[in-house]
């Protein structure tokens, strides 16, 4: 499901592969294992739909974002893919984040997209264990002049940690207007990816957070541990999605969005 700068010096994280290995009644075939799907609701704050704009109106939605903590108070996270095109580095022009959105309803106002911070290894050569990039907004309609994490507060972010951790995934389909929640378990992929398998993920969740320790709807304050992207743009199928391990090169990418500010 294709869900869709500074350069970095180069850092390798290293993911170990967890195996699952699952009992089997012999002889008979092992019973099929109903996975989670994902369900419609209204939204939480920290997530929100990212938007394409011109002349100051707001077009369709297109990818998912979430607010991190930050000094400034003013960063999202979101797939590299969404925002900087592979290969030629371009940055997308005229992203506006919607906190909260659902059902036409902008319920904490816009921010615009002021930068993009992505790491070379995503913008030049499309390496999709580098598919994460750091947005640094601005207040825009409604918003009251206030900075994003202000409005909304902010997730936490993970970096380093297990491999197999249960997990929430929010985001915005391209063609509903309302956000998805899912349920389900990491898996390693892989020397840099994550797994996720959730039916109902389909493009336009792109970017979307994948958090632990949050309630069943994403509700709370959380930690971002991956975002819907990397191997596949996220995946070529509604029902298993993947995500760059958050390792120590995604952690550098943070760090430079924070020092520029």
């Amino acid at each position: 499901m294709t869900h869709r700068f500074p350069v970095l010096a180069p850092l390798v994280g290293v993911l170990t592969t967890a195996i699952v290995a699952a009992a089997l009644a012999a002889p008979a075939p092992a019973a099929a294992v109903a996975l989670p799907a994902s369900v419609a609701f209204g939204g939480v704050p920290r997530v929100g739909a990212l938007f394409s704009s011109a002349g100051g109106a707001l077009r369709g939605h297109y990818c998912t974002a979430s607010v991190v903590d930050s000094p400034g108070h003013d960063l999202l996270v979101t797939a590299a893919h969404c925002a900087v095109s592979a290969g030629s580095g371009r940055v997308r022009n005229g992203m506006v984040f919607v906190p909260g959105y659902h059902d036409g309803i902008h319920p904490y106002g816009q921010w615009s997209v002021s930068r993009v911070t992505a790491d070379v290894r995503w913008s030049r050569h499309g390496d999709p264990n580098y598919d994460v990039a750091f947005l640094t907004t601005r207040p825009g309609a409604g918003a009251g002049g206030r900075r994003i994490q202000d409005a909304v507060g902010a997730e936490a972010i993970g970096f380093g940690t297990p491999r197999n951790a249960a997990a929430v995934a929010v985001g915005y389909p391209r063609r509903t207007e309302r956000p998805v929640h899912c349920g389900s378990r990491l898996r390693a992929r892989g020397a840099g990816q994550q797994e996720f398998d959730c039916p109902g993920l389909p493009g336009g969740t792109s970017g979307g957070p994948l958090l632990t320790g949050v309630g069943p709807t994403g509700a709370g304050r959380g930690t971002v541990v991956g975002v819907i992207g990397g191997y596949q743009e996220g995946g070529l199928t509604d029902d298993i999605s993947y995500s760059p391990y958050f390792g120590a090169a995604i952690a550098a990418v943070y760090r430079a969005a924070v020092v520029q500010g």
